[in-house]
């Protein structure tokens, strides 16, 4: 009788528990390390809830929601070539700075097409949609982003890297 076969035959008879048992040669064993679905459900509401804080009413409370999602020292490159933006602290007087009135987002939609990675290190790739008002103008784009996250101390997830693309809508 194949080797499978008897393994299966002795966990239906309770000779030994799926953990207890060799696991068979035609299954591969799940890699130490890699994302579970919880992780998985985590991450796209990360995702999410990136979108979502560029929507909150007041303004403190939007920087406060943003700020929240990213690791103190994330990096982040926005798209048109420009420079990237290191830390917490700059990437907070790019979005929010103290002499300019900060851009009033009518609309943001994430949509979520892909999230690989390991339990240490993840990327959630997508395609998004925005619509914001800076200096008095309407400004509509939409392209694809990718977002490394990684755990803090406390085991939740934050982003760590960023970067987009974007162009105005066809």
């Amino acid at each position: 009788m194949p080797r499978f076969a008897l393994l299966l035959m002795a966990m239906m008879l309770g000779a030994c528990s799926p953990g207890d048992c060799a696991q068979p040669e035609s299954i591969e064993p799940r890699p130490a390390g890699s994302l579970t679905s919880g992780d998985r459900a985590a991450l796209r509401a990360l995702d999410k809830a990136y979108a979502k804080a560029w929507l909150v009413p007041d303004a403190a409370a939007r920087e406060q929601a943003l700020m929240a999602l990213f690791a103190e020292d994330a990096v982040v490159y926005p798209g048109h070539g420009t420079s990237p933006i290191d830390g917490k602290q700059r990437l907070r007087a790019f979005w929010f700075a103290e002499e300019g009135q900060p851009a009033a987002v009518e609309f943001i939609e994430h949509d979520t097409l892909a999230i690989e990675g390991s339990i240490a290190l993840a990327a959630i790739t997508g395609h998004s949609r925005i619509a914001f008002f800076s200096r008095g103008t309407r400004v509509a784009q939409e392209g694809h982003y990718i977002i490394h996250a990684r755990p803090d101390d406390q085991g939740y997830w934050k982003i760590e890297r960023m970067m987009w693309n974007a162009r105005a809508p066809e």
